[in-house]
């Protein structure tokens, strides 16, 4: 993991973070794990780039999922 780290709040609704809670126990993960992982597999999948500057246009938007 980075050296610096930043918290970031989502909301989700009930049924989908006991979901996610019984997914993390079963893989003996953290709800953090298993949530940095994902967000991480999704960024390579979209290919963001690392060193794009806040505000800059992308064309990613077409393929992020609501």
């Amino acid at each position: 993991m980075n050296k610096k780290s930043t918290r970031l709040t989502i909301l989700i609704d009930t049924p989908t973070k006991e979901k996610l809670e019984a997914l993390s126990e079963m893989a003996d993960l953290t709800v953090s794990q298993i949530l940095r992982k994902l967000i991480k597999n999704h960024l390579n999948t979209l290919e963001v780039p690392n060193n794009l500057p806040p505000g800059e246009p992308s064309n990613v938007s077409s393929h992020i999922i609501n």
